[in-house]
């Protein structure tokens, strides 16, 4: 038990210096799909890096355990929480500055005709987009909720494991875009990290991370732009 400790602690250093050696290299990621794609790789070969070494899949929550109730559960969080997000940008304008996030600066570039440096049409650009939320949606919940979180659960309880993810995601956000990206960051996580306890799955918070993007980016696209 102890060598696994040793083991799992060595680990989640090691994660939390990648973490470190990242977060300022990719920042305005949201502007350039070369940092984005940057970022995408990073988090998410390390936590397969890891699992593979180790044969434990598992241990970053890439399993089909639990598949069907982690996906139910997923798309009801998803519904709920993107409803009341979305009603405030909405029907709140003035709570956009707090909530808006990355989701708004996405939303304006690919209403300009552009996504990072590629510019085309709206019907060009939005499966671009699409493409690498996806992929950035699977690797941060990889990285944060698959990795981090799950190596942290072994040393403090889930709650204190779910908030210390939630503030380094939301410190990787400001310094995207200010005070709503550590907001949204810290919120989103919350949200993750519970359906990672929760179903012990991480397709449950990645794809909730990946819906709730998509859908306000639209909003912002078609009804405040």
């Amino acid at each position: 038990m102890e060598e696994k400790n040793e083991k799992s602690k060595t680990w989640l250093i090691a994660g939390l210096i990648v973490w470190t050696a990242t977060v300022p290299l990719f920042s305005r990621a949201a502007e350039s799909p070369v940092k984005a794609f940057g970022i995408i790789l990073t988090w998410l070969l390390f936590p397969l890096a890891y699992a593979i070494i180790n044969k434990d899949f598992k241990g970053i929550g890439v399993t089909k355990e639990n598949i069907r109730n982690a996906i139910w559960g997923m798309l009801v969080v998803s519904t709920v929480y993107s409803v009341i997000r979305n009603f405030l940008i909405v029907y709140v304008p003035s709570s956009s500055k707090y909530i808006a996030a990355s989701a708004l600066t996405v939303a304006e570039l690919l209403k300009q005709g552009y996504f990072g440096s590629i510019a085309g049409p709206f019907s060009k650009l939005f499966p671009i987009m699409f493409f690498i939320t996806f992929l950035a949606a699977i690797s941060n919940e990889l990285f944060y909720r698959g990795f981090l979180f799950t190596r942290l659960k072994q040393f403090v309880d889930w709650k204190t494991a779910v908030l210390i993810c939630a503030l380094l995601f939301g410190v990787y956000h400001y310094l995207n875009v200010g005070l709503s990206g550590f907001i949204m960051g810290v919120v989103v996580s919350i949200v993750s990290g519970w359906l990672m306890q929760r179903y012990n799955n991480v397709a449950a918070p990645a794809l909730f991370h990946f819906l709730q993007y998509i859908i306000t980016i639209l909003v912002f696209y078609y009804d405040k732009l």
